[in-house]
């Protein structure tokens, strides 16, 4: 979970672009072991473009040999890797920061150099070895946790190169988007990214939508998942945000209407509707919600397949821009790549 977790104003919010070299600390306790193989395994993830530090609340002094042996084994360079402390980086910033053990989060909870600290937590190695000896067990032991962390580096990585990718996205809308719904669609994309990395992010998804597009008649969103009852499918509501809504919506037979949601299934592409009275066969959800819809998106999630198997849909009391779809679209594409929403099959 995230330490000491805000979202900052816009004038916070980091925005990856190409000129931006971003930086991290990795604090623990020692600063010999699961710190030092963070540091040196982001430098090797990212190919040196971050600026990667570690350092320790109670620093030994100097690298465990495991550590550096299971990096060198990996051809990771280990050239400049020493123990430091805490206090050496007083006064400095990093985009982000690290703790890897619950000491080092208890005494840092939130790095003030930082602009935000989570905790990511191991377990120890070199209790389960024989001091500084290299034996076969304290290699596999380090090998574990080496490759533990490479793994959860590799998971943030995927969100940070989705906030890059989305952004990129905002940059290159067409049309006339106004500035303030510009600055909401990167706040939704930075929430959104870490809810990705941190949770599961489909969970969270509806809530960080609501929270920052509500100001512009975003009243209630939802994910439905897809359901086949045999002979009638159904969507049932997974997750939502905003006021009760229809919880179950019924595929109607024969090739009759059966509203957006079904139709986004059907199609499996993205609808969008400025006038939902329009729609045919769209079903209004209106009277158990209290909203009085206006607009409205539908957007179909697909599985590893390409099956469908979830839809997002939107109920909007305002006039939509026609960025926000295509905002939704590429964030649930990119939720999409990282697995479909999960539930009790």
């Amino acid at each position: 979970m995230l330490v000491g977790r805000c979202y900052p104003e816009l004038k916070d919010v980091q925005i990856l672009r190409g000129d931006f070299v971003p930086s991290v600390v990795i604090l623990c306790t020692g600063n010999s072991c699961r710190s030092i193989l963070a540091e040196a395994l982001w430098r090797e993830e990212t190919g040196g473009q971050w600026r990667c530090a570690s350092a320790g609340t109670q620093p030994t002094g100097t690298p465990h040999p495991l550590a550096r042996a299971v990096l060198a084994e990996e051809g990771i360079s280990v050239e400049g890797l020493t123990s430091q402390a805490v206090a050496d980086f007083a006064g400095e910033q990093f985009d982000l920061a690290v703790t890897v053990c619950d000491l080092a989060r208890q005494e840092c909870p939130v790095f003030p150099g930082a602009l935000r600290t989570v905790h990511w937590p191991f377990p120890d190695p070199a209790i389960h070895t024989s001091g500084d000896q290299i034996t076969k067990t304290g290699l596999q032991v380090f090998r574990t946790a080496r490759d533990a962390i490479r793994e959860r580096i590799q998971r943030y990585m995927i969100s940070v190169d989705l906030e890059r990718r989305l952004n990129l996205v905002i940059d290159q809308l067409p049309g006339d988007v106004p500035a303030v719904r510009r600055d909401a669609y990167r706040i939704l994309v930075s929430r959104s990214c870490i809810a990705l990395d941190d949770h599961d992010g489909w969970s969270l998804l509806p809530g960080i939508v609501g929270e920052t597009m509500g100001s512009f008649g975003w009243g209630w969103n939802g994910i439905y998942q897809l359901k086949d009852g045999g002979s009638v499918r159904r969507l049932e509501l997974l997750h939502g945000a905003g006021p009760p809504v229809c919880t179950t919506i019924e595929e109607q037979p024969d090739s009759q209407p059966s509203g957006m949601c079904f139709d986004a299934v059907q199609q499996g592409s993205i609808l969008i509707a400025f006038d939902v009275t329009k729609w045919p066969g769209y079903i209004s959800c209106d009277g158990e919600s209290g909203l009085k819809t206006v607009a409205g998106i539908a957007r179909p999630i697909l599985d590893e397949s390409g099956e469908v198997v979830a839809v997002w849909d939107l109920d909007c009391t305002e006039q939509l821009n026609p960025a926000d779809a295509l905002v939704m679209d590429a964030l649930i594409e990119g939720f999409g790549a990282n697995g479909p929403p999960r539930w009790n099959r």
